[in-house]
């Protein structure tokens, strides 16, 4: 392969280049730019001091501290024969007859077991910082090693024991990968002496119990009773838990005082990468700015999935813009080589799995997994960049997988010619053990006494799994909670809305954003949907609790409703007015962030686990987007309690109504969220008024059960003018009103004069009202369902017992498949048969079924959505979906 073809350095004449070295050294301006860059570059790696001696020398040490790493002796199952002078001559590098010292020691540092990437990072600054930390390391001392020795033998001794104990038990064991124990030891080493207080861990299954034991010190007996089978949570099965290696872990390491959390994830590869994130920034807000280094986030890949999931690149992409940056991750990539039966060549397109990283300019270290002093150098390195940049740091541990992809798999099929390679190989124990021994630094005897202390404790632990019961757990409260949320009284609703509806002193802004910014507050004593989410925050941040908003587009508004952030229209400095209240208020974040849906939102579930007392909101674009996050809210948010008792509180505010805008911009998918609905674990609402939305703000913040609250937020309400609320709903007794009945229908008739009840969600209540107006249609009843889950049984039932001979409609305006009839339909007829009423089976009306959410033709959805009000109030109603 040829080195460096584009380089002015590889095939030029030396005297061709020593001249027009000379040349710019006299007048940097008489070369080529492309030339000056280079010899400044040069004169750099050399120190900063003015290139001299040979050019082909400079030429040389150049190459290796840029592609050192493909020479590197990183693979532990190649053979190939160590790096020399004379073999990069053979690739096309000139070089003097003599070796010069300065090579030769690069040689050793660039070309060894560990391999150095930096030719990626665009700051010279950085680069020269991992050029220097590179050449001037020092070799592991002798306590290092024995203490690496020590963990490796936990590490292949744990394994075995399970083999033996529990033979063909799925475990994703760490053979063959054994370096990472030492590896991740000495980073926790490192950390805590450079002021580290609290790390949060993610990891894949791959070595996960491993870890556990060997690296936290999660209890022996609870992790092998949980691995055989016992309920982790208590003796009452309370929750269908997670199988062991998906479990998490909080502990705090005696020996450091590290306080560490292994964060559960499911088995879908990655999707735990920004959770972790999430929960290191949550934690970092929570201490002063100059504390903040002290939390450190780390997470583990292999190399298969690292390379193959895009929610890695998104999460990388959240490592430097300000409302997200944790300053700096320390990624660790366990390469098996292999993925399930997959080889390298079939599973990515680049030469390493580590590509990814160089596009945020991170240090990038390859190490050869079967040599232990690599493995700690890459720790050292990586810690050191991190702490010194702030900058996310990656080491690809290039290993094996001795066994298959899990304990039960056979790797023989697919990979024959490997695997009779590997029943071969020497592991890295072995070769350390030989190496210590050599030089005398241990002993037989201690060796044999490592051994029989793992095996104690194991033995130990084993033999009181019969009797071992997880401790009994907490009880949880019910989603719906019964925390008392505070009244805000009317001269601190008047506070905020004049605060935000004033421009700051001296900030120009746009005429026409001026304009709606004075609208906040109008004459008529109403709040638009806007102003009510406003004066929501800003109270919770009077009361102490801080707020966090993220999203695409979310400072503004994807519908230019929101504008939180004044940016002055002469320097462009943006000013928010909820971050000014007042001096104690509580921290307000509005963030717009990266366009990512899966990513962001894994990061803010991560923020709202480890600020708790926060209300933590994240916002789609259109709801529709929201599905590009699947994973996180199918394996997250609707079941993390119940897999792993993990709260959370998190706000998930999805733009949604069919509207003619297409099938891409209407649906924020009801149906989906619906379906994830059980045991009470989401709260699943659709306010359609803005003191409605207030208030369930305000209940979120206030709930002491954290329960995730999915919101189906408005786009049409946002500017009409019916969608508004007196500004005494926010200041009044009222709390928030899962149910919302039309009460001047209600307060004219009694019960037997309402004949027909039409039931419905979100904007289409409007133009059921504004029809029933234009009607004069006194006999019929339109009735908000504000929350569809939980669904509010005893509100509903006193309707149908107030109003028990009436007709029965569900209207909605997404297809009959969709929105929310489906799974209401037999529940609502169960609860009005319950509740008395004579005539319980529903009439539906809506559109039908369909297999995509929305036309694309605006005046086709204006004729079809006037066809469902028309039909709502046909006698008998007509049905204009499918027959129920």
């Amino acid at each position: 392969m040829a080195l460096l073809p584009s380089s002015p350095l590889n095939a030029a004449p030396v005297a061709f280049l020593e001249d027009i070295h000379d040349r710019w050294q006299q007048d940097p301006a008489s070369v080529d730019p492309s030339w000056a860059r280079v010899f400044r570059m040069v004169d750099d790696l050399l120190g900063g001091s003015p290139m001299s001696g040979n050019v082909e020398e400079v030429g040389l040490i150049t190459m290796l501290r840029q592609l050192g790493h493909l020479f590197a002796n990183i693979n532990p199952l190649e053979t190939k024969p160590p790096v020399t002078l004379d073999l990069i001559r053979a690739a096309n590098i000139r070089l003097l007859n003599k070796r010069p010292p300065s090579a030769v020691t690069l040689l050793e540092r660039y070309c060894g077991t560990l391999g150095v990437e930096s030719s990626h990072i665009d700051d010279d600054e950085i680069r020269n910082w991992i050029q220097d930390a590179t050449e001037n390391a020092t070799a592991p001392e002798t306590d290092t090693l024995r203490r690496a020795y020590g963990k490796l033998v936990q590490a292949e001794e744990f394994e075995a024991f399970l083999d033996k104990k529990f033979p063909g038990k799925k475990r994703f064991g760490l053979e063959g990968g054994e370096a990472l124990l030492p590896m991740l030891d000495r980073i926790l080493q490192n950390a805590a002496a450079d002021g580290v207080r609290s790390v949060v861990i993610g990891t894949m299954h791959r070595g996960r119990l491993n870890i556990a034991a060997n690296i936290l010190g999660k209890p022996l007996e609870r992790l092998l009773a949980e691995f055989k089978g016992a309920f982790p949570f208590g003796s009452e099965k309370s929750c269908t838990a997670d199988v062991a290696y998906h479990l998490g872990f909080d502990t705090i390491l005696p020996e450091t005082g590290l306080a560490v959390t292994l964060q559960p994830n499911p088995s879908h590869l990655e999707a735990v990468d920004p959770v972790v994130i999430g929960r290191v920034r949550a934690l970092q807000e929570q201490l002063p700015v100059i504390a903040r280094k002290s939390v450190l986030g780390i997470v583990l890949h292999t190399d298969a999935a690292v390379i193959g999931q895009g929610v890695v690149t998104e999460t990388l992409q959240l490592g430097m813009p300000a409302g997200f940056t944790v300053g700096g991750t320390l990624h660790i990539v366990v390469n098996n080589q292999l993925g399930f039966t997959t080889e390298p060549e079939e599973g990515r397109s680049s030469r390493y799995c580590t590509g990814p990283w160089k596009a945020i300019d991170s240090l990038i270290l390859h190490a050869n997994g079967n040599d232990v002093d690599a493995a700690i150098r890459a720790a050292d390195l990586a810690t050191r960049f991190r702490k010194a940049h702030a900058r996310d740091a990656v080491i690809d541990l290039v290993c094996f997988r001795r066994n298959g992809h899990n304990e039960m798999d056979e790797p023989r099929y697919t990979q024959p010619v490997l695997y009779r390679r590997l029943d071969k190989m020497i592991g890295v124990r072995h070769r350390l053990e030989e190496k210590l021994l050599d030089a005398s630094i241990l002993n037989v005897e201690e060796i044999k006494a490592a051994i029989e202390s793992c095996h104690a404790s194991l033995n130990a632990a084993y033999a009181v799994l019969p009797t071992w019961r997880a401790p009994t757990p907490t009880m949880l409260a019910p989603a719906s909670g019964s925390s008392i949320v505070p009244r805000v009284a009317p001269a601190t609703v008047q506070r905020i809305l004049e605060h935000i509806a004033t421009p700051p002193a001296g900030v120009k802004l746009d005429p026409r954003l001026e304009r709606q910014v004075r609208q906040r507050m109008t004459e008529r004593k109403v709040a638009v949907w806007a102003v009510g989410e406003a004066l929501a925050l800003g109270s919770l941040l009077l009361e102490g609790i801080p707020v966090r908003l993220s999203g695409q587009d979310t400072v503004r508004g994807a519908f230019s409703h929101r504008i939180f952030a004044l940016t002055d229209a002469e320097d462009g400095k943006r000013h928010i007015s909820l971050q000014q209240l007042s001096p104690e208020q509580a921290p307000f974040s509005v963030i717009n962030s990266t366009l990512s849906e899966y990513a962001v939102l894994g990061f803010e579930y991560g923020y709202s686990l480890g600020h708790p007392r926060a209300l933590t909101l994240w916002e789609a674009q259109f709801g529709d987007f929201a599905n590009s996050a699947q994973v996180l809210i199918d394996q997250f948010i609707a079941s993390g309690e119940e897999k792993w008792r993990l709260r959370s509180s998190l706000v998930m505010l999805l733009p949604h109504g069919l509207e003619g805008q297409g099938p891409e911009h209407s649906s924020a998918r009801i149906e989906r969220y619906l379906q994830l609905a059980a045991q009470e674990n989401i709260i699943v609402a659709i306010p359609t008024t803005p003191a409605n939305y207030f208030h369930l703000l305000r209940r979120q913040a206030h709930n002491a059960t954290r329960k995730p609250l999915i919101i189906f937020t408005p786009k049409t309400l946002l500017r009409l003018p019916a969608a508004v609320s007196p500004l005494e709903d926010f200041s009044s007794e009222l709390q928030f009103q899962p149910v919302l009945v039309d009460r001047s229908t209600a307060a004219e008739n009694s019960g037997s004069a309402i004949r027909q009840i039409l039931l419905c969600c979100g904007k289409l209540a409007y133009s059921l009202i504004q029809e029933r107006d234009r009607r004069g249609a006194t006999d019929t009843l339109i009735v908000r369902l504000e929350q569809l889950y939980p669904l509010p049984m005893g509100a509903l039932a006193e309707i149908f017992r107030t109003y028990p001979d009436t007709t029965l409609v569900w209207v909605q305006e997404e297809p009959a498949n969709q929105g929310a009839w489906s799974w209401l339909d037999r529940r609502l007829e169960h609860l009005a048969k319950k509740s008395g009423h004579t005539k319980p089976r529903w009439y539906y009306c809506g559109r039908p079924e369909s297999a995509s959410p929305a036309g694309s033709f605006h005046e086709d959805h204006i004729a079809d959505q006037q066809k469902i009000v028309m039909a709502a109030f046909t006698r008998p109603p007509l049905n204009t979906g499918v027959n129920t």
